[in-house]
């Protein structure tokens, strides 16, 4: 299959939405507090080192997520799903993924109760 033939899928198209709103949610979670910042700096609330600092760590922030979203598809679907299970649980609820694409499902951890007394006896 051709690369444009392969962006008619339905596979592909899921997977660039998914990729889309967990890009569009992580430049808000960096850019938001930064404009926040500038509000504060513009009424006065913030100094300008203190601004300049806001501004170094987003920096930051922005070249960790450009190496995230420059690695290979398949890997940033599945890390997309690892990483923020939370946000993708609840995105992959409105947004059900085509026939014969798996997600991730988180394992299950069943709690064990020990019997009163026995505690952790090696014998």
């Amino acid at each position: 299959m051709s690369r444009k033939q392969k962006r008619k899928s339905p596979e592909w198209q899921w997977e660039q939405a998914l990729i889309d709103a967990f890009s569009d949610k992580c430049w808000h979670d960096v850019l938001d507090p930064l404009y926040e910042k500038f509000q504060r700096w513009k009424v006065g609330e913030l100094g300008h080192w203190g601004m300049d600092e806001a501004i170094h760590e987003v920096h930051r922030q922005n070249q960790r997520l450009y190496g995230f979203f420059d690695q290979r598809r398949e890997m940033i679907v599945f890390l997309i799903q690892y990483q923020d299970q939370e946000w993708f649980t609840g995105w992959v609820a409105e947004h059900p993924p085509p026939p014969g694409v798996e997600v991730y499902k988180p394992p299950t951890y069943v709690e064990v109760e020990e019997a009163e007394g026995e505690g952790n006896k090696l014998d």
